[in-house]
């Protein structure tokens, strides 16, 4: 039952109870249903302007991935062949493509939050440079 519909249920059980107005509960129940009735419409509203905001915001989003696609294009490589790589934001979870210039610099700002990310490559070179060590020591 929607909480304007409660609200005016409770409102008929109360006068139901058929209590003076004038007396102090009377007062108190009336006030309190009152207050109610303003609450759950405010609270209607409310859902209604979440729900219009929630269904702008999706269509801002496949439009903004319309416009991603546009721009990036769908491939694994941009204009020039640099690969381009995907990570996720720790942070905001948005997906954000890089290339290899941009993994080179070793951080940048997600476009979603402003997060500094920050990128660190010293385990891969340390295992390449022991990976290439053993080999020269096999020949």
């Amino acid at each position: 039952m929607e909480l304007v519909k409660k609200a005016a249920y409770i409102k008929g059980l109360m006068e139901g109870l058929k209590l003076e107005e004038s007396s102090d509960e009377g007062k108190v129940l009336k006030a309190m249903s009152e207050l109610l009735e303003e609450m759950a419409a405010q609270v209607e509203d409310l859902t209604v302007a979440f729900n219009d905001t929630v269904d702008t915001l999706d269509d801002i989003n496949c439009d903004l991935t319309d416009l991603e696609e546009f721009v990036y294009g769908d491939s694994e490589e941009d204009a020039e062949g640099e690969s381009v790589y995907e990570c996720i934001c720790p942070t905001c979870g948005d997906s954000i493509r890089l290339t290899e210039a941009l993994l080179a610099d070793g951080e940048i700002t997600c476009p979603g939050c402003g997060e500094k990310l920050e990128f660190d490559y010293s385990d891969v070179e340390d295992a390449f440079s022991e990976e290439e060590e053993s080999e020269d020591s096999d020949n």
